[in-house]
C-alpha cells in the first residue's frame, strides 16, 4: 500500500472537489437554448429538474455525466490502490463540490447521483442496498425524494459491512488469489456517513413537503408543484 502524503491527499481531494464542480446540468440546458435550468421547476441542476427543462434526453445525459464525475476521482484512487479512507476522502469532496459548486455561488445539486458515481468505484456490490431500497420507495410512493433520502441513508451501513477482499499470495512458489473477509478502517465510514448527511440535508425542502403531504410525485398527480 502506498505511502500517502497530505499534499498528495490535499490535491487530490481538490481535483475531486473541482471534477464534482462541474454543473453539467446548467450548461446543457444552455447549450440547448433552454435558458437557466435554476430559473424553472425546483431551480436545481440535477437530472431531474433538468429532464423537466429539457427533456428526457438531457436529463439521461445529466444524470450520467454526474455520476462519471463522482466515478472517475475514486476509479483512478483507486486504479492507484489507494487506501479505503483515501478513496472515502475523494467520494466526500466529489460530492461536496457537486453540492457546493463554486461557479454557481456554491449553490449546486443535491449530490445522489454524484455520491453514486463515488459508490460505485469504491465498491460496486455494496450501492445495491440503496439502489434497492430506492426503486422499492419510488415505485411504492412515486417520490423520488423519499428514495433518494433512504438510500443515501443505506449507504454508509452497507459500505461499513464486511466484505470480502481479493489478494495474491505466493504458496510453494505458485501464486494464488486469496479471498479474505475484511472491513474498512471507520475513518472510511465515518466519511460515508458525512455523505449521508449532506445529501438528506440537501433535501431538507423535500423532508417538508413530504411530511405535509405537498411533494410532487414522480408520475404526476396531486403535490406542491413541479419539485425535486
Amino acid at each position: 500500500m502506498p505511502l500517502i502524503q497530505s499534499s498528495d491527499l490535499i490535491l487530490g481531494c481538490l481535483a475531486a472537489f473541482l471534477c464534482g464542480s462541474i454543473p453539467f446540468g446548467l450548461l446543457l440546458v444552455k447549450l440547448a437554448g433552454k435558458g437557466d435550468v435554476r430559473q424553472h421547476g425546483s431551480g436545481n441542476i440535477g437530472a431531474t429538474n433538468v429532464s423537466r427543462v429539457g427533456g428526457r434526453g438531457l436529463g439521461v445525459i445529466t444524470l450520467l455525466l454526474d455520476i462519471a464525475k463522482g466515478f472517475l476521482p475514486v476509479f483512478l484512487a483507486r486504479r492507484a490502490d489507494l487506501p479505503a479512507d483515501m478513496l472515502a476522502a475523494l467520494a466526500l469532496c466529489a460530492t461536496a463540490g457537486h453540492i457546493f459548486t463554486p461557479w454557481l455561488r456554491f449553490k449546486g445539486g443535491k449530490g445522489v447521483a454524484t455520491a453514486l458515481g463515488a459508490a460505485l468505484a469504491f465498491r460496486a456490490v455494496a450501492v445495491l442496498p440503496s439502489l434497492g431500497i430506492f426503486i422499492l420507495l419510488v415505485a411504492a410512493f412515486r417520490y423520488v425524494s423519499l428514495g433518494s433520502i433512504a438510500g443515501a441513508l443505506m449507504l454508509p451501513v452497507s459500505m461499513g459491512w464486511p466484505h470480502e477482499s481479493v489478494h495474491g499470495a505466493e504458496v510453494l512458489g505458485l501464486r494464488l488469489q486469496v479471498s479474505l473477509r475484511e472491513q474498512d478502517p471507520w475513518q472510511a465510514t465515518f466519511l460515508w456517513v458525512l455523505i449521508a448527511v449532506l445529501v438528506v440535508a440537501k433535501h431538507h425542502e423535500n423532508i417538508t413537503r413530504l411530511l405535509r403531504g405537498t411533494e410532487s410525485p414522480l408520475w404526476g398527480g396531486k403535490g406542491g408543484g413541479s419539485r425535486g
